[in-house]
């Protein structure tokens, strides 16, 4: 009986490995970044996401310097060939420079406002 249930967990956990260090995913995050998303106190800004954005903002030179996020929305930005998709699940962080999460970008300042979901 327990070399049978050895066998069942050897393949259940079989079903659940998910192997990493793949190409870049959907997000143009590299998968190396993906896999190691962290939250909380080792993500202070938030983290990057493989999942589908709410919206997509596109920084245009000369137009204004900012950008306005909800606490836990996530947004693809476009910052020329530059682009991640990235939710903001911030700690209580307001402002956060867009370099700080998208290297070498404009420099545009993210703006971090409660999510009303949870205002009250």
């Amino acid at each position: 009986m327990k070399t049978h249930i050895n066998i069942v967990f050897a393949a259940l956990l079989a079903t659940v490995v998910v192997p990493f260090g793949g190409p870049a995913n959907a997000g143009q995050v590299p998968a190396e970044i993906a896999t190691e998303a962290k939250t909380g106190m080792d993500a202070p800004f938030g983290y990057p996401s493989n999942g589908a954005p709410e919206r997509v903002i596109t920084v245009t030179p000369g137009k204004p310097r900012s950008i306005h996020v909800e606490r836990l929305e996530t947004v693809r930005i476009v910052d020329g060939p530059r682009s991640v998709t990235w939710t903001f699940d911030t700690l209580g962080m307001p402002n956060i420079p867009l370099a700080d999460i998208l290297p070498n970008a404009t420099k545009v300042m993210i703006y971090v406002k409660e999510n009303s979901m949870y205002a009250n």
